[in-house]
């Protein structure tokens, strides 16, 4: 196998995926920078290659709220990137990509001061297929790790705790989507107060000052449901809660399932290392939610019933409406001033 480097795409084999799943990191790279007419351009950083991370702002007069939708963290997550860039088109537009309309979520939209990251480790989505749609969880895996010289896995293990926080790529075939193009753990810190993803640091920078109450994260895995931020304090507990009861009525209503809330308790546990979510809250001073969508894998029978490609991006659509309707009712505000004061 030839090696795969963090600046190439010709070595990694892709799948076809419809034209509204748009998650290819050119052709992503080819929309923001021709199609984007009424969202304001911002480039926030550049990742290890020297991709730019771009986020979209679209404001609004005296919106209700400023909120942050986050695509793309990990590579091995295209869902992510489309449902991004289907947001974006829909604030561009009016419709979906594939052409569908959204009115509940444009209408609570317009009252919200958005910006939209749609792909925050642009090397590590460069490294992985467009999509993992009918294939097993363990190709996942490979893309998600990434592989040693001697063909072995990266040893990345997302469930332990003390995951692994670098890995050199020159010791790779290709560093997996876990990791930006340095080789460090895009979602994983040693410290709460910097990432050494510089993606990641370029972000936090940009997001400081900018008056945004909460972010909301996008992830991808075989289930949808969303996590309780364990190292929150007790006032965002109950708006997470307050999410999930509105996104199961959402979710029902459309026939698709929606696990439980993920890390919730009285108090939540809170992990033995640090995520990005408390490196945002700390030091932005704003709530992190995250929600994990669908891949659409094939070989175990809890990932049945296989969603349509678009029902994926449509359960994606459908957090993002739950989440801009809380800061359109002032949840999140009021955590935020209840955790660091202020008016």
């Amino acid at each position: 196998m030839p090696r795969m480097g963090g600046n190439s795409r010709e070595d990694t084999p892709q799948i076809k995926a419809p034209e509204f799943w748009l998650a290819n990191v050119d052709a992503v790279e080819r929309y923001l920078t021709t199609q984007v007419v009424r969202g304001r351009m911002h480039i926030a950083g550049y990742s290890t290659h020297v991709r730019p991370v771009r986020v979209l702002e679209y404001a609004v007069p005296h919106a209700a709220s400023t909120l942050l939708v986050i695509g793309g963290t990990h590579g091995h997550e295209p869902g992510t990137v489309a449902a991004a860039m289907n947001l974006i088109h829909l604030l561009e537009t009016g419709r979906d990509l594939a052409g569908k309309e959204h009115p509940t979520l444009l209408a609570l939209i317009q009252k919200t001061h958005l910006y939209i990251c749609p792909m925050l480790n642009p090397d590590g989505r460069a490294i992985c297929p467009d999509t993992f749609y009918a294939q097993g969880l363990d190709t996942c895996t490979i893309y998600a790790s990434g592989l040693q010289l001697d063909g072995s896995l990266v040893p990345y293990d997302a469930d332990s705790s003390e995951p692994c926080y670098y890995f050199d790529p020159e010791k790779c075939l290709f560093i997996g989507g876990q990791f930006n193009g340095a080789g460090w753990a895009i979602n994983r810190r040693l410290s709460p107060d910097h990432s050494e993803a510089v993606e990641v640091q370029s972000l936090l920078e940009f997001v400081k000052g900018r008056g945004i109450e909460a972010i909301l994260d996008l992830h991808a895995c075989g289930y949808n449901f969303a996590f309780q931020a364990r190292t929150h304090p007790a006032p965002y507990w109950p708006v997470m809660r307050e999410w999930q009861r509105r996104a199961e009525k959402l979710f029902a209503s459309k026939g698709r399932p929606l696990g439980k809330l993920h890390g919730d308790g009285d108090p939540p546990v809170a992990p033995e290392f640090h995520f990005n979510s408390t490196l945002f809250h700390r030091h932005a001073k704003l709530m992190w939610m995250a929600f994990e969508g669908r891949q659409g894998f094939l070989g175990r029978t809890s990932f049945m019933p296989l969603p349509t490609e678009w029902e994926i991006i449509d359960d994606y659509l459908s957090a993002i409406t739950v989440f801009v309707e809380l800061g359109s009712e002032g949840y999140y505000a009021r955590a935020n001033r209840q955790t660091f004061g202020g008016g």
